[in-house]
């Protein structure tokens, strides 16, 4: 297996892996019969698609489950992608801004055999097809159905694994870390229907995980119905007051807490 000495590779159902990369940023690959499905691509400060072909020897395909800056970085790696409409005239931007902080003030792991942080860039991509809701994306004896959940970003897209039952929310579900609703692209209103109809298909499927792009495959699914109800609660205005922190690029934001669960939020998020 190719990790160039920075990703971090777990099989956490059988023949599906999430390829972490810097502690930060989780990718997945899942592997079918006839190909597989590479589902974003990190920073790009390693090569995604060499780790996938590394992994297995059948077609790869490359899916984003939303275009926001630390999901983009293996585009370039494919001939063209797919991905939410919404997304398609944003696979063209320049995101290398979003984590050039990162890469010049990293201290952690040594970056791999040849990377530069100070040319770094991440290539643009180009679309391929539109992956939106109702399709199933079929890997030959796998098929994985694809739900438009908008919320944390107009693109947003969750897929479900019918054969493992795996759910993989992008940003919208992170059990354990605050919710990012304080991103531009965020709108408050669409969390709580989006999360609501996650809880559906996660209840009525019996889901076994539930994923995200940054935090480890959870195996309770309840986190679901208990985030949608406290996004709800922050939308009603039915929380009590935030407390204003600051959050670094972010600059000052919301921070509503319940729990074990926080949400960040701005009045951008509120429209």
């Amino acid at each position: 297996m190719d990790t160039q000495g920075w990703y971090d590779v777990i099989e956490f159902a059988p023949d599906t892996w999430q390829l972490g990369e810097a502690g930060r940023w989780n990718m997945f690959l899942l592997v079918g019969g006839e190909k597989a499905l590479s589902l974003d691509g990190g920073i790009g400060v390693g090569s995604v698609r060499r780790l996938c072909e590394s992994i297995t020897d059948l077609p790869v395909e490359h899916v984003l489950t939303h275009t926001h800056w630390d999901h983009v970085g293996a585009v370039h790696e494919w001939e063209s992608v797919g991905v939410h409409p919404n997304g398609e005239d944003k696979l063209a931007n320049d995101y290398t801004a979003g984590c050039r902080d990162f890469v010049q003030t990293w201290d952690g792991k040594p970056f791999p055999e040849g990377f530069d942080p100070d040319t770094f860039t991440i290539p643009p991509g180009k679309f391929g097809w539109a992956v939106q809701e109702g399709d199933v994306i079929d890997l030959g004896g796998r098929r994985i159905h694809v739900y438009d959940t908008p919320g944390h970003s107009p693109c947003s897209i969750s897929l479900y694994d019918e054969r493992e039952r795996v759910l993989i929310t992008g940003d919208l579900v992170k059990p354990g870390q605050p919710l990012f609703i304080q991103v531009p692209t965020a709108v408050l209103s669409q969390y709580g229907p989006s999360m609501r109809r996650l809880q559906r298909i996660a209840e009525d499927n019996d889901a076994r995980f539930v994923c995200s792009g940054h935090t480890d495959p959870c195996e309770d699914i309840s986190i679901i119905g208990r985030m949608a109800q406290f996004v709800e609660d922050v939308a009603a205005g039915a929380h009590e007051p935030p407390e204003k922190i600051e959050a670094g690029k972010w600059g000052v934001v919301d921070e509503y807490v319940s729990g074990d669960m926080k949400i960040w939020t701005n009045d951008n998020a509120r429209k």
